[in-house]
């Protein structure tokens, strides 16, 4: 069993320094993932259920991730401090995270709200005001579970990843791109599916760019993403009854689980918010 698991550490120490670099960027994930799988698999001889390992190893994934970031940026690039980095840890000229969060927090309600309102001013949405606790407890972990989780992974590490190896502009395109692909489902028609990638595209971007304004905290980012799932989730299970036959420019492609930004309505919402925080940026040249 120690040569086995000495066999695994080879291999992932490994994977930070395979050639090209884009090589390592590629798998680092999915072979996190297939280690989490590995350590959450004996569970199931403890009668625990398969969706609730599929949890449990997507959650030690996660947490191998944390542990391997320090490491990470110091085999590949020799860098230190990765917490300031990656816009965890406050910085000298950052205001405190909490500050960022609410931000964030702020913006994904405004956004939010920007959705909502035509949906009632046409007759498509009424306020139910109905929320459980159960309903309350599975939106905050939403909101800070994974507005965390993921903004650490594509704004944090994919976006500092790619910056060095080709360049703040590319990195940009590209974690954006990673970003919507991921969520992309796949069961959709081809026009929807191409219209929840462009929202979540544009999405990716602005979320770079909130960064970048905010001083590279990802705080804000944290607080925009998570309020943005929280909030719908909220929205869909208690607070507003949405009439199935809203139109889909309005509140987005998708049966059950729709998603606002993928409709014609969020994509114009979001390319206005990336279009004023480019010139923004460009103004205060954080693009340097």
């Amino acid at each position: 069993m120690n040569i086995f698991f000495q066999r695994i550490r080879c291999i992932y120490l490994k994977t930070f320094i395979l050639r090209p670099k884009i090589i390592s960027t590629i798998i680092f994930i999915p072979f996190l993932y297939f280690l989490g799988w590995i350590l959450a698999s004996p569970l199931i001889f403890l009668g625990i259920e398969k969706e609730n390992i599929s949890l449990i190893g997507t959650i030690i994934t996660f947490l191998i991730f944390v542990i391997s970031l320090p490491k990470w940026f110091e085999v590949r690039w020799k860098l230190n401090n990765v917490w300031k980095l990656v816009g965890i840890k406050k910085t000298n000229r950052n205001r405190e995270p909490s500050f960022y969060f609410l931000k964030g927090l702020l913006g994904a309600i405004s956004l939010l709200s920007a959705i909502l309102i035509p949906i009632i001013l046409f007759k498509d949405g009424i306020w139910l005001g109905e929320i459980s606790i159960d309903i309350l407890i599975n939106s905050l972990l939403l909101i800070f579970g994974v507005g965390f989780a993921e903004e650490l992974i594509f704004r944090g590490w994919l976006l500092e990843e790619f910056k060095n190896q080709f360049g703040l502009k590319k990195a940009l395109i590209f974690q954006s791109s990673i970003f919507s692909i991921v969520h992309i489902g796949f069961n959709l028609p081809l026009w929807q599916m191409i219209s929840i990638l462009s929202g979540l595209f544009l999405l990716g971007i602005f979320l770079a760019f909130l960064r970048l304004k905010n001083n590279n905290s990802l705080w804000g980012c944290i607080g925009l993403h998570g309020g943005l799932v929280g909030g719908w989730f909220l929205v869909n299970n208690g607070l507003f009854e949405i009439s199935k036959d809203v139109p889909i420019w309005l509140v987005g492609p998708g049966n059950t689980n729709t998603n606002p930004l993928g409709g014609f309505w969020g994509i114009s919402l979001l390319f206005f918010l990336c279009f004023l925080y480019f010139f923004i940026l460009k103004k205060y040249k954080k693009f340097n």
